[in-house]
């Protein structure tokens, strides 16, 4: 079926960098060709000549209270900030029922970060709970800008490093193309810390003064900032008399699969991703008026991406390039925002930004890149292009004058899964997991916990700390005491769900144990096995297999490593951790080993981020931009400081055997965390069928949204009215109403909270019209896998399905609420339609229907 697109136009922008910390100011700032870069005084404290572009404004936060501002880190008041001027100027900050249904997609690259330097920076006195609680998670920026700016149309956090916020805007244009919202706010927000500062400065690739983009001598100059988008409909932009300041033609992304940090020398990403973009947007290169650069200044970075424009343009007038960083500095995974609004605010006066500082083109570098002075000249389609450490690439087609290039239409599909793969605690392949969920009486023994004595030394003095400055009890209340008995290091009971006696190479062709993490690895098995089933191999088409991850901790003990190296001397880190520590090394690895050059996203959204990965998987297809993507999540088990003050907190249960960990049990104490891997191939149905390939269920439709209520935990009402309006809006979205639901199967976590959102949501639902639907929730078989919970579950849906039979919740003796119709013993049931609901940690809510 032929769908036009919509044409997705610009309607809001804010912004903060070290120019300015307004539009205005911000173009005022361009036009005069001033640049953000000098010493820093924040970083001379360890690095000679430490220069960078930093925010140094003074902000009002005044329409916020001192107990949020205490609560949040600049990534998150930097977010809420420009979000805020951008639906200010769109006319839609006060426009409740618009902002119900705008969603939210913001692209970081160190977020979670600030609310533990205190460790990193040895000032452990300084330490806040309550900011680690509230902005301590990857995603926690999200889920607080959402509460703050009344968003509920759902949330993601994409983590592609540099390529973060230009990701998180091309999303945001596909959510609108596929009619998920109407309004959109993108935003990509990124202050500098020390762990990202450090690693740049120990790869020795920063400029000792300001950088100086494809010209003299080669260096980056590392910048902080924000920016936002409100994206929106044509019509709906029309109909409301809302001012455009541009139209976004088209998206894309690839992956080069070549090198954790150095670009493919031969730039075949870089030239894949811009023809990419350009088809979508049916335009050829000789419609390209500018390319606004990614531009870092480095030598691999200019000489390559000057590469790949000469390879694009061959045969065409090469458009003027330049690069905006001589300005403000590489703002990591605000850069492409930035970037972009830099040429919204100056290309209507037809003025094309230069590239600062310029001198004597060096090698290789011999194009256009408008050297020091602006150029009249008048300009309706440029690129922006954005690329990445793991190969991340990333092009946008931008026209300054909508409506003036035509729309293009796509061949819309259904969404099918071909192929899954699965490592957990209880099997390394999807048979031996069904197999031990199928097993009532199977056992699983579970792990113990065994910190690193630095983690422990580390974990005392900080406890220390927040005793004697009572965070505790003003967090948690005056009955909360901390005791021995709590304290994981002396409690024998405290087990987590592990993988054990896993040997690759029984799974893999190929597999570098040099360069594998733990999590890596499950995810690769798990995806070799879901591409085997699906008689997917890859022969020179990577291009045609994209890839969308879901994470919730990330590479934990490469983390780690990086970090310990920090604390010693800042000046001396590990730098071969440096990139093994961003959230899409994990990736960037799967794509590296498999040669997988397609779409790629990360998303670092948390809990069930793998269902995230889900949904926009699903639009990949549905779009028909890319013929497969592989979706899925991993999570790999560490004894971190996070694991540390969560069992101290009471988020973790405590418990000697799998059989205490009762999901929707009349007694929980919290959740069992596990670890493993789930990866699911999505195809157009009719495609498989042609290869000969069995559909194993269809993506019928999802539904998404947030709550509000991110600082009230007490908000237990709206939480669970938020699941249901996600459940609403999947079931809308497939065409079905809830009697048609034969099945609902849940994603808690197994604490109180958790269940009681999703069991009151399903009432909501389901009370009136079908009260004895059945429910179930298999966690407690293989452990709360915090990525990929969502998808362990759905590949028993899939099995169920297919036996038309369901297997029991395990373990549950006593179920909590006597209204629901748990599967208490394994029961025959014709399944046609079943329901997945699952949850963030931060209030982002997920739906699918899945179709047999």
């Amino acid at each position: 079926m032929k769908t036009n697109r919509k044409r997705v136009v610009i309607t809001g922008m804010g912004i903060l960098s070290s120019l300015a910390e307004n539009l205005q100011d911000f173009k005022d700032a361009l036009l005069n060709k001033k640049h953000g870069v000098t010493n820093s005084e924040r970083f001379s404290t360890w690095f000679e000549n430490a220069r960078a572009a930093e925010v140094l404004h003074d902000i009002d936060y005044s329409a916020l209270s001192d107990e949020v501002i205490a609560s949040l880190d600049n990534a998150a008041l930097w977010a809420y900030k420009v979000g805020k001027d951008a639906l200010s100027q769109a006319g839609l900050v006060d426009n409740k029922p618009h902002l119900q249904e705008t969603g939210l997609i913001v692209g970081v690259s160190s977020a979670g970060t600030e609310a533990f330097l205190p460790l990193f920076e040895q000032r452990i006195e300084d330490f806040s709970l309550r900011k680690a609680l509230f902005s301590g998670g990857f995603s926690s920026c999200c889920s607080s800008v959402s509460t703050l700016l009344g968003l509920q149309g759902g949330v993601e956090l994409v983590a592609t490093a540099c390529t973060a916020s230009p990701n998180a805007v091309g999303m945001a244009f596909d959510y609108i193309q596929n009619g998920k919202s109407k309004t959109m706010l993108a935003v990509g927000t990124e202050p500098i810390y020390l762990p990202t500062f450090a690693g740049f400065y120990a790869l020795n690739v920063m400029h000792p003064d300001a950088c100086t983009p494809f010209s003299g001598n080669p260096g980056m100059s590392i910048g902080e900032g924000a920016g936002a988008l409100v994206l929106e409909d044509y019509e709906h932009a029309v109909a409301r008399g809302a001012t455009i300041y541009g139209e976004i033609l088209s998206y894309a992304t690839s992956c080069d699969a070549f090198h954790e940090t150095g670009p493919d020398p031969r730039a075949s990403g870089a030239v894949q991703v811009m023809l990419k973009a350009m088809e979508n947007a049916g335009i050829t290169p000789d419609q390209i008026d500018y390319v606004n650069a990614h531009g870092t200044g480095t030598e691999a970075n200019d000489r390559i991406e000057t590469l790949a424009m000469e390879k694009v343009f061959a045969g065409y007038e090469m458009p003027l390039v330049s690069s905006t960083k001589s300005y403000f500095g590489h703002n990591i995974g605000a850069a492409g925002i930035v970037e972009l609004i830099a040429c919204l605010v100056t290309l209507p006066d037809n003025r094309v930004l230069p590239t600062l500082n310029f001198t004597n083109a060096r090698p290789n570098c011999g194009l256009d890149y408008v050297p020091n002075a602006f150029r009249d000249q008048k300009i309706n389609v440029f690129m922006k292009n954005n690329y990445a450490f793991g190969g991340n690439n990333c092009s946008m087609i931008v026209s300054m004058e909508p409506c003036s290039i035509p729309v293009t239409h796509f061949d819309q599909k259904r969404v099918a899964i071909s192929g899954t793969g699965a490592v957990s605690a209880i099997g390394h392949t999807i048979n031996e997991i069904l197999d031990g969920v199928w097993k009532r009486n199977h056992t699983v023994e579970l792990g113990g916990v065994t910190f690193p004595d630095d983690t422990l030394a580390e974990a005392k003095a900080l406890q220390a700390v927040l005793e004697n400055t009572h965070q505790f009890e003003a967090l948690f209340g005056d009955e909360y005491r901390l005791t021995t008995a709590t304290l994981p290091e002396d409690n024998e009971h405290f087990k987590t769900f592990q993988v054990t006696g896993l040997e690759p190479r029984k799974h893999l062709r190929r597999f570098d144990p040099r360069k594998a993490t733990r999590g890596g690895t499950f995810a690769l098995i798990a995806l070799s096995e879901a591409l085997g089933q699906a008689k997917r191999k890859i022969k020179r088409d990577g291009d045609a297999l994209g890839m969308v991850m879901g994470m919730a901790s990330g590479p934990q003990e490469t983390t780690y490593k990086y970090l310990q190296s920090l604390k010693l001397d800042p000046r001396k880190v590990r730098t071969s951790e440096f990139p093994g520590s961003l959230m899409n090394s994990l990736p960037t690895f799967c794509g590296i080993s498999e040669g997988i050059k397609g779409y790629t996203t990360t998303l670092a959204t948390g809990e069930n981020a793998a269902l995230g990965a889900l949904t926009y998987g699903y639009e990949i297809i549905r779009q028909n931009l890319q013929s497969q993507v592989l979706v899925g999540g991993a999570d790999e088990y560490f004894p971190s400081m996070s694991l540390y003050m969560n069992a101290v907190t009471q988020k973790l249960h405590m418990t000697s055997e799998a059989r205490e960990y009762q999901i929707y049990g009349k007694d929980p104490k919290g959740y069992v965390p596990g670890e493993g891997a789930c990866m699911l191939l999505l195809e157009d149905p009719q495609r498989a069928k042609e290869r000969g390939v069995e559909v194993l269920a269809e993506v019928a439709g999802y539904g998404k949204s947030c709550s509000n209520s991110y600082f009230d935990a007490s908000k237990q009402d709206e939480k669970s009215s938020s699941m249901a309006l996600a459940i609403a809006r999947a079931l809308a979205d497939a065409g079905i109403t809830a009697q048609a639901v034969d099945l609902v199967c849940g994603t808690s976590n197994g604490s109180i909270d958790s269940s009681r959102i999703e069991i009151e949501a399903i009432c909501e639902i389901f009370a009136a019209v079908k009260p004895d639907v059945p429910v179930v929730n298999y966690n407690a078989c293989f452990g709360f896998v915090a990525s990929a919970a969502g998808l362990l579950n759905l590949i028993v849906i899939i099995d169920c399905i297919k036996k038309q039979a369901v297997p029991a919740i395990p373990h549950t003796v006593e179920f909590f609420d006597e209204r629901i119709n748990f599967v208490r013993e394994p029961r025959s049931l014709a399944l046609r339609h079943v329901l997945l609901v699952g949850a963030t940690e931060g209030g982002n809510y997920y739906a699918f229907v899945i179709k047999g």
